[in-house]
């Protein structure tokens, strides 16, 4: 038998979330939020999430805030 495994991340955006001035760049924009999950995947599908992050970041930068 033959299994194909893998691990590794995917993000999806969450939209907008507050304008706010960048400690980093100083530029005042609207933030977006991201999500990133952990999948254990077989065969190339997505099978076992093992952990997830939400992420607050700013657009030029892409200085962020875990939440």
């Amino acid at each position: 038998m033959f299994f194909i495994f893998g691990y590794g991340p995917r993000t999806t955006d969450l939209g907008p979330d507050v304008e706010r001035n960048c400690p980093n760049c100083n530029n005042r924009r609207l933030w977006h939020r991201f999500e990133e999950r952990n999948w254990v995947s077989l065969f190339f599908i997505p099978v076992i999430p093992t952990g997830r992050k939400r992420r607050t970041v700013c657009p030029v930068c892409n200085f962020g805030y875990e939440d």
